[in-house]
């Protein structure tokens, strides 16, 4: 149920919790120019790290699902482990599907209660896109789950779907106006110099190009690749524009690296949740850092 005001009302141990739309999450991030983090979590650990830190700091994240831990465990039983945790914290819990290309998964997402999804269309013609992306939105509505659609190719690999550099072109703020106002989509993934993956070298961010895409569209921003990148570089793509900032190899790394570094110490390998604690505190370390940088100006307050 949505309020007028647009406020989902959930019901959390035995009681009930108003809370803000994502949707108007992000129109409050968007204006106040602050930085709205979208993590992507493998499991129940990264799940319950990143809501753990999101509740020690008040300030709200979106859970990602991208298309390998899809593989690795049901739909279901992600959403259920990160709604547990919603109870157990007592704070609001966004999910987001990533990187689909399914309509049928998309779908499943919307009745699993996805609070958004992203339909790639990117590597398809633009009219392929547009009609796509349009059916998407129609679907969505019904369960009042917000889109997010992408124009433009950016580079790298993401799970599975990979964009040579070659292939990878930047978005126009044309093509951006002419997108948003054919498909009806809520946020918008541009292509505007970042990469999916780790960075080999120095990413070129077209910060004027960011500028010039948000004068031309009335919706948020959203930036893929953010893993690697400066905190300058951030902190002026916030400023320029970019409201949904999207981390997944970042937090892998850390929290791998962190087992990594507890094995190198302790080599008893039955030695399970040691080694785990080890990784969720390096994650926690990098998801508070983020959380930091991208700015804590929207809560979970009215």
């Amino acid at each position: 149920m949505c309020l007028p005001d647009c406020y989902w009302i959930r019901k959390i141990n035995g009681g009930i919790m108003m809370n803000k739309h994502v949707r108007n999450v992000m129109l409050e991030a968007r204006e106040k120019s602050y930085g709205l983090a979208a993590f992507t979590v493998q499991n129940a650990e990264m799940i319950k790290t990143v809501l753990n830190v999101s509740k020690e700091l008040a300030v709200p994240v979106l859970l990602m699902f991208g298309q390998k831990p899809l593989q690795h465990l049901d739909m279901k039983v992600l959403v259920n482990i990160a709604r547990t945790y919603e109870d157990i914290y007592e704070i609001p819990v966004y999910l987001h599907l990533d990187h689909s290309r399914n309509l049928d998964q998309i779908q499943k997402a919307i009745e699993e209660g996805f609070d958004s999804v992203m339909y790639d269309g990117s590597a398809l013609s633009w009219e392929d896109n547009i009609a796509n992306t349009r059916r998407v939105v129609a679907m969505a509505q019904v369960k009042d789950v917000v889109v997010e659609a992408e124009i433009g190719k950016i580079a790298g690999v993401e799970d599975d779907i990979q964009v040579r550099e070659n292939e990878a072109y930047l978005t126009t703020p044309e093509e951006a106006k002419e997108f948003t106002e054919l498909t009806g989509t809520d946020w918008l993934a541009v292509s505007i110099g970042t990469a999916h993956g780790w960075y080999h070298e120095t990413p070129k961010l077209d910060y004027t190009r960011i500028e010039a895409i948000r004068a031309a569209v009335n919706i948020p921003l959203v930036m893929h690749g953010g893993s690697g990148l400066s905190d300058d570089a951030i902190r002026q793509a916030i400023k320029a524009g970019i409201t949904k900032i999207n981390v997944d190899t970042e937090l892998r790394r850390a929290f791998m690296s962190g087992v990594a570094d507890s094995l190198s110490l302790n080599q008893v390998l039955e030695d399970f949740v040691s080694h785990i604690k080890v990784g969720e505190e390096k994650l926690a370390q990098t998801v508070r850092e983020k959380l930091m940088l991208f700015g804590t100006g929207v809560n979970f307050a009215r």
